[in-house]
């Protein structure tokens, strides 16, 4: 029989009912598990984004701190398209490569995307800077080795095909479906090709002159049609998405609108990106420029030990050689009796080995693609870009300062009235830094500013805490550093995982007893994230003083609301009225219309190895079923929606999860969320319906879906406008998309759906 995995929060009889899943609480690791190597913290500096032509620059002698890091994150330089029209085009590979992560680690093998032409090759690589009004042709070359180097479930959906399979997705892309890097479009080297894969030779982008497609080639279309946000587009093969972004094929994709973003001082780095100027300054200051923005990419990992032959004995039978090593990427691949239970007789099978696991959870955060580093920053305002690209933990940030003396934040550890280890041990007492000013989400700019003011742990009965960011989210945010040199600061999380039970041994800190490998200086630490130091300010050409936040609460900021209603969003109109900051559910705006209400599920039951399995349904049993309302990826599609049409969806939790569910093809607004049971087969509201949180007051492609509640979001179904005809797909003889989970694991196995457009 199976046990509770985690805690269950008591919100409702149907999320209790559904808490019921093999996880033995509080267990400890035993045998096909490793520690990372033990890493000192704050050993290296941050990486920022190399734009080499910065470095050359009249009147700067020095290359920009954050854009022009000779040793950052390489950003494609572009050249124009020599068939569409206002168009840019990049060439980009995908490969395997090593990378120093740590300076006391071994070089990390990698798999990731790199320049084709400047043949750089670093973690995170392939960031794009690109401009609403100008699109983006990104011509992919797929040199990956057949091997792969983390271990590849062949009994999930799609993972008993080549290992080497890519396809790309630009999540938060507003694109035509070819383009839109779905399960069913990947291809390999050698050109075999998934059923939906219309992009390769021959397919509806080949059409350069002298230079056509070949085997392993595919082109993807990005119309750019957006208002400002930053996006990110990552691998999305079927069968192989969680451990292709884990092993490195995923980077930023920032996409700037000049409508928006009118207030550029200084034009230099867009003028090294596109060769002439496209910005104007026409307006007074709201947020800092590009010349000050930083950007944040959150990964958690797990490295190879030199134990790891002993901690597990059969690393070497299931992935490529060039992981053997200490310094590589380890990844759970073995369904441990110590830590699980699994469902058996039956006729279930015994898990092979590898078996891909409900959640994987690191023991050592990346910031920007190195382990614990460290950010000097002025004493003037910086604009931020934070992208939870975690395959399973949720975050929630706060900006602590260091005491005199303190390298890090340490955290007490106190114990439940009865005697356990806190999910969420107390918080710590340091002094909050500057608020957080979050401006905007991943899909734009909010209606209005939100204070975060670094001092809210996680409530996980309440769902909320201070910039929580969940897997895939990327909030927009200020920070006012003026007047605090000398002052240093530690990005803090104080999240576990699973979200919102949260085992104490996936939460390593020192002084934790779960993980008694995490010591005050080094990791693993799943907590202090990234230590910013502030220095005194020196203007120069490019480092301008930016403005002060002239952010005032929740009251709405006249210069964002008008840049708002100054720039059609992405595929969608205003449906609601004017944004509410009372808690209460949003209203629909005068004569909208709502064409289609969808009542779905999330829910979890096992496959045929007795394995947890997550799924998305309806509200209406699956017929033949036995009596459950999951649907697998591959059954026929039950989302399927008229273009032009605007659709409400009330989602119901099943699971004792919260689940990041992500749109492809359209933006959403929430409208609210609400409890509710599960009586004699049908779904009722319970208590009072909430609207939702003020960082959420603005367009939303990934959404928080808490257990026990039903969140009820709108959108309109938009096909964004190509120059190109666009065909039907072979397998749905539509637009095909899909909507998922964001955990990676879960989103693999199997809790994914086709989204049709017709």
């Amino acid at each position: 029989m199976a046990i509770s995995r985690r805690k269950f929060l008591g919100i409702s009889a149907t999320a209790a009912a559904a808490s019921v899943l093999p996880w033995k609480f509080g267990a400890k690791e035993a045998a096909a598990n490793t520690w990372s190597p033990t890493l000192a913290k704050w050993a290296q500096s941050v990486r920022g984004l190399s734009i080499a032509p910065l470095a050359n620059v009249p009147g700067n002698p020095l290359a920009h701190p954050i854009l022009g890091d000779p040793n950052g994150i390489p950003v494609l330089l572009p050249t124009p398209d020599p068939v569409f029209p206002s168009t840019w085009m990049y060439n980009v590979t995908a490969g395997e490569f090593t990378d120093t992560l740590h300076p006391a680690l071994p070089p990390t093998t990698l798999w990731g995307y790199s320049d084709t032409t400047t043949g750089v090759k670093r973690h995170l690589a392939g960031v794009i800077v690109a401009v609403r009004g100008i699109a983006s042709r990104l011509r992919f070359t797929n040199t990956l080795p057949a091997q792969h180097i983390i271990p590849v479930d062949a009994t999930i959906p799609g993972g008993n095909q080549a290992q080497n399979r890519i396809a790309i997705h630009l999540h938060g892309g507003y694109v035509p479906w070819t383009s839109d890097g779905g399960p069913f479009d990947w291809w390999d080297p050698s050109g075999a090709k998934g059923l939906s894969f219309m992009n390769g030779p021959g397919g509806v982008t080949d059409n350069i002159p002298g230079n056509p497609l070949l085997a392993g080639q595919a082109d993807y279309f990005y119309p750019n049609d957006q208002s400002t946000r930053l996006m990110w587009y990552h691998d999305h093969a079927f069968g192989t998405t969680r451990i292709n972004a884990y092993a490195g094929l995923a980077t930023g994709y920032l996409c700037l609108d000049p409508a928006q973003e009118h207030v550029m001082a200084d034009q230099t780095v867009l003028n090294v990106l596109f060769g002439a100027p496209l910005f104007t300054t026409n307006g007074a200051p709201v947020v800092p420029s590009i010349l000050s923005y930083v950007p944040l990419v959150l990964q958690e990992k797990k490295f190879v030990s030199a134990n790891i032959g002993i901690e597990d004995p059969t690393w070497t039978s299931v992935v490529s050689p060039s992981a053997y090593g200490v310094g590589s990427l380890w990844y759970d691949h073995v369904y441990d009796p110590a830590k699980w239970r699994l469902l058996r007789g039956r006729g279930y099978k015994t898990p092979p080995d590898p078996s891909c696991v409900a959640e994987f959870f690191g023991d050592t955060m990346l910031v920007n693609g190195t382990c614990h580093p460290t950010l000097t920053l002025e004493a003037k305002a910086y604009r931020f870009h934070c992208l939870n690209a975690i395959n399973a933990r949720f975050v929630n940030l706060n900006l602590l300062e260091l005491l005199p003396g303190e390298t890090e934040i340490t955290t007490p550890n106190p114990l439940l009235p009865d005697g356990t280890v806190g999910y969420n041990p107390q918080f710590p007492t340091n002094p909050p830094g500057p608020p957080i000013w979050q401006v905007g989400t991943e899909g734009g700019y909010l209606a209005a500013p939100v204070k975060h003011n670094n001092q809210t742990p996680a409530n996980t009965t309440n769902f909320t805490g201070n910039l929580f960011v969940i897997c895939a989210e990327r909030p927009d945010f200020v920070i006012d550093f003026t007047g605090m040199e000398g002052k240093s600061f530690v990005l803090y999380n104080d999240l576990s995982g699973p979200y919102p039970g949260g085992d104490p041994i996936n939460d390593f800190y020192a002084g934790n007893p779960d993980t008694p490998q995490a010591v005050v200086g080094s990791s693993p630490d799943t907590r202090n994230l990234l230590k910013i130091t502030i220095v005194p300010h020196v203007p120069g050409p490019l480092n301008p003083t930016e403005p002060r936040p002239s952010l005032d609460g929740i009251n709405p900021n006249p210069a964002l609301v008008a840049a708002l209603a100054a720039v059609p969003r992405v595929g969608v109109e205003a449906f609601l009225a004017t944004p509410k900051y009372d808690g209460t559910p949003l209203d629909l705006a005068p004569g909208v219309v709502v064409n289609k209400v969808r009542n779905l599920t999330l829910n979890e039951n096992f496959d045929e190895y007795g394995r947890l399995r997550q799924l998305v349904g309806t509200t209406t049993i699956k017929p033949g079923s036995l009596n459950t309302y999951g649907r697998l990826y591959l059954d026929p599609a039950t989302e399927v929606a008229n273009q032009g049409d605007i659709e409400v969806w009330n989602v119901f939790n099943l699971t004792g999860d919260s689940h990041p569910m992500h749109f492809h093809a359209v933006n959403v607004q929430i409208l609210k969320r609400q409890p509710f049971k599960l009586v004699a087969g049908r779904f009722v509201a319970t208590g009072t319906a909430r609207g939702p949180e003020w960082d959420e007051m603005g367009y939303k492609e990934t959404c928080k879906m808490n257990p026990g509640e039903v969140i009820t979001v709108i959108m309109k179904i938009q096909l964004p406008t190509v120059p190109f005809a666009v065909p039907a797909s072979p397998r749905t003889g539509n637009n095909e998309y899909v909507w998922h989970c964001h955990i990676l694991e879960h989103e693999e196995h199997d809790m994914m759906r086709p989204f049709v457009i017709v």
